[in-house]
């Protein structure tokens, strides 16, 4: 229990890489609308403090003076910090600049605060600018807890001692040095839960991400399992007929052609018991790869039964469609396939048809093609047949 409660503290004070990012992404875009809110604020307190005609006794000139010019190194700062955190903004890959704009924006608010709280004690016993510097920075930077402590830290130092250089009364000073602990302390507690929390939302937001990213994994292997051959990996039989479907209404609006090619591995049963089913499958993905081979990038190649494999080509007349066929026969009769040190050749039957406009579906198609492969087979295997459909009737070829 303890060893799980030390492991959910260093993951919130060490969050992953992922996360720093994206609290150095946020921390930017603050810096860039903080910038914005400070600007003209400072601009505002400088034009008042020059518009007041200067008088009063010598500590006044000189809290003025002090005032001035802190504002202004302060606007300058601000400027360059929001400056730089523009062109940042839209960086989605974080780095070593991006995070010294943000920690300098930070540092700076807390020790120009200091130096202006300090000034002030010319005048005034409050300390209101140190007060809100630190509980702005608590609330609106995401900052590491370590960071946030040495931060806070190095703020105070600055504090306690401009205080003890700036207010003479000793009750007051030790009143101020006390209250301005508090709110070092404020700011700190207000960082840490910011940050706490923070950190836990994206957690659970990177969390999220994954999950819907091995949902997507998982739903996009259903889909390739639904639709494609796990042996193969060509197109499965379902899948090709609703490419054919929509292939087949394009073909018959534009008037168009294409082949549709039935081939069939002869003898594969003799294969699969002479050798055994894992050297047929093997001969399958082969059969498999050399049609790819051989093909176009459009043509579409499906397995749709043991050893039945479909292809169609797109834009294929009867003589390309033969063409194409008769390369194929003579690719596939020519490979040696070489299975567990054994030497297997094979040879493939193949029909073709031709869809056009006449064609109605894919059924009809694939009709005609079985029909010239089962010619192919009754006039001796490994041969090319073609049937065609012509005004109702059928032609071969």
């Amino acid at each position: 229990m303890i060893a799980q409660y030390v492991s959910n503290v260093k993951k919130i004070a060490q969050p992953d890489k992922c996360i720093t990012g994206e609290i150095t992404r946020i921390n930017i875009q603050r810096v860039f609308y903080l910038s914005l809110v400070a600007i003209p604020m400072r601009l505002l307190t400088i034009i008042n403090f020059l518009s007041k005609s200067p008088g009063g006794d010598e500590k006044e000139v000189l809290w003025r003076m002090g005032i001035i010019i802190s504002h202004v190194v302060f606007l300058v700062l601000v400027i360059i910090f929001g400056s730089i955190s523009y062109k940042l903004k839209k960086n989605n890959n974080p780095n070593f600049l991006m995070i010294v704009v943000q920690y300098g924006m930070v540092i700076t608010i807390l020790l120009l605060s200091a130096v202006i709280t300090s000034i002030d004690q010319l005048v005034t016993n409050s300390i209101t600018p140190f007060l809100i510097a630190c509980v702005a920075i608590g609330v609106i930077f995401l900052i590491k807890p370590l960071h946030s402590v040495l931060i806070f830290f190095l703020a105070y130092m600055v504090y306690y001692f401009a205080m003890g250089i700036m207010q003479p009364e000793l009750s007051v000073l030790l009143s101020n040095r006390v209250n301005g602990f508090t709110s070092i302390v404020l700011g700190l507690f207000l960082s840490f839960i910011l940050w706490r929390s923070n950190v836990i939302n994206l957690h659970q937001k990177e969390h999220i991400k994954r999950q819907q990213k091995e949902l997507e994994d998982k739903n996009k292997e259903l889909q390739r399992f639904a639709n494609f051959d796990f042996l193969t990996g060509l197109t499965n039989r379902r899948y090709f007929e609703e490419k054919i479907s929509v292939e087949i209404s394009r073909i018959k609006r534009y008037s168009e052609k294409a082949c549709l090619l039935i081939l069939d591995i002869d003898n594969f049963k003799s294969i699969n018991d002479k050798y055994g089913h894992p050297v047929g499958d093997v001969i399958l993905e082969g059969v498999a790869c050399l049609l790819k081979s051989q093909l176009r990038e459009t043509d579409i190649i499906a397995r749709i039964g043991g050893e039945e494999f479909t292809i169609l080509l797109l834009n294929a007349d009867e003589e390309i469609g033969k063409t194409v066929a008769e390369k194929i026969r003579k690719r596939i009769e020519k490979e040696n396939f070489i299975v567990d040190g054994q030497e297997i050749n094979i040879t493939v039957s193949v029909g073709i048809t031709v869809l056009d406009s006449r064609i109605e579906s894919y059924e009809e198609g694939y009709k005609y093609a079985d029909r010239a492969l089962y010619r192919a087979k009754v006039k001796g295997k490994n041969r090319v047949e073609i049937e065609m459909y012509i005004g109702g009737e059928h032609n071969e070829f």
